[in-house]
């Protein structure tokens, strides 16, 4: 029953992700108001708003005016329902769990989990299709990261000392490159990759996106979509390293050690 609740949930609080990431560029409450149509600008029936099954019965298409709605809608919420479940079991058959991990502390650390795939999803997303890492995203996200991994039992020392190297790494790239080479927002990251993730395991999250990001940059060339001056969103490789070393930290901190000891 709780992998149910926890795909429900996930795909419900993918549906407020979608309105965060839509209404945001156009400076709207994501709160206030009602779900209306981007092209015919009508409210859409509560009916129409049930996530996954609505857009599925109307196959896509506005009730009203016909028009296609965008794929992001069920993407999202699909995507979110998934990793919401997976985080669940994650901890229920004990996969590759964190040091830290006291059973006694199960559903802290599950909506601990939640609260930061939740805006990482939010922050890969509006990266992608804007470039732009918002201060409004990273910051919350840091101090409830903090906050919830100072009482589940993190090192504070070790969570403060990443935030201040992996967002002084950043820092020094945009000082020297006078901000071409990367943006703001990519310092912001790094400091909530260290409050979230801690020295060591920031390190690698830090090192696989940059092997990420060369990895697509090449193929990408080669398939001549981009040139060598484009500018790819650091933030999405950086939310993508970030999830994968949440779900696999220690098979991955086990493998860096076997290379350099």
């Amino acid at each position: 029953m709780m992998q149910i609740f926890s795909f429900v949930l996930g795909v419900f609080i993918g549906s407020f992700l979608n309105v965060v990431l839509f209404r945001t560029p156009k400076k709207q409450s994501v709160i206030k108001g009602r779900s209306r149509c981007m092209s015919c600008k009508k409210p859409i029936a509560w009916q129409d708003l049930i996530p996954i099954v609505s857009y599925v019965r109307l196959r896509g298409k506005c009730r009203n005016c016909k028009k296609v709605f965008s794929w992001q809608y069920p993407a999202i919420e699909l995507l979110t329902g998934l990793l919401f479940v997976f985080t669940f079991l994650r901890y229920d058959f004990g996969w590759f769990l964190p040091s830290v991990f006291d059973y006694s502390e199960f559903y802290f650390f599950v909506l601990r989990d939640w609260v930061l795939l939740s805006f990482l999803l939010i922050i890969f997303v509006y990266d992608l299709r804007h470039m732009l890492i918002l201060d409004r995203f990273t910051v919350p996200a840091m101090v409830v990261v903090l906050v919830l991994n100072l009482l589940v039992g993190y090192d504070a020392a070790s969570l403060l000392i990443g935030a201040a190297c992996f967002g002084g790494f950043f820092l020094v790239q945009y000082i020297v490159s006078q901000g071409q080479w990367i943006g703001g927002g990519d310092i912001r990251m790094g400091v909530l990759i260290g409050l979230f993730l801690g020295l060591s395991d920031g390190f690698i999250a830090m090192f696989l996106a940059y092997i990420l990001g060369a990895l697509l940059g090449v193929v990408l060339i080669v398939l001549k979509k981009v040139n060598r001056k484009t500018q790819l969103p650091m933030g999405t490789f950086l939310v993508v390293a970030t999830v994968i070393v949440l779900f696999f930290g220690s098979v991955l901190r086990e493998g860096f050690l076997s290379l350099f000891v």
